[in-house]
């Protein structure tokens, strides 16, 4: 799939929705990336939990994405979503092993690293945009869109019950 189709699809997700996530929100990123695909069309389903590139030697050593977007009868693009910067690289990784098992896998177009990371205070990551960027770039057999948020703590000005278990 060639980067104009790439972008033009990820722009129809409606990223701005994940602001309004409080939390590490892993579960809630793959729930709306999950939710975003299958009403763009009839076609489309998930499986969350994708099975694993790597078969054939049992659980141990088996890598897995977090969700498998699937367009008509096959695989069309492996997710990972990561709210820990220290795993970009990893997750990065079962991508690629996705893209490389044209056996089981055919018809993936691309795979999707979705990054979280917080830019203030404390919990502050190391975001490592840079690396990731140049891994994927020099990677030229397998195509990988990144997609990377940066969510910072909301001001809590009201003493509201909902600003009292943000924090």
């Amino acid at each position: 799939m060639d980067i104009g189709r790439i972008e033009d699809l990820l722009k129809k997700f409606r990223w701005g929705t994940l602001q309004k996530m409080y939390g590490c929100a892993h579960s809630s990123i793959i729930g709306f990336i999950s939710t975003e695909w299958i009403n763009f069309s009839r076609e489309n389903s998930i499986i969350d939990g994708a099975p694993s590139p790597e078969t054939g030697k049992g659980r141990k050593g088996q890598t897995n994405a977090d969700i498998l977007l699937c367009k008509g009868d096959g695989p069309f693009i492996p997710v990972e979503g990561e709210t820990n910067v220290s795993k970009y690289h990893e997750k990065l990784s079962t991508l690629f092993t996705y893209l490389d098992n044209n056996n089981n896998f055919d018809g993936i177009e691309f795979g999707l690293l979705f990054m979280t990371n917080l830019c203030k205070g404390d919990t502050k990551y190391k975001h490592n945009w840079e690396e990731i960027k140049q891994r994927v770039i020099k990677n030229k057999t397998n195509d990988i869109a990144l997609v990377s948020i940066i969510k910072e703590r909301a001001p809590m000005e009201n003493p509201s019950f909902l600003n009292a278990l943000r924090n």
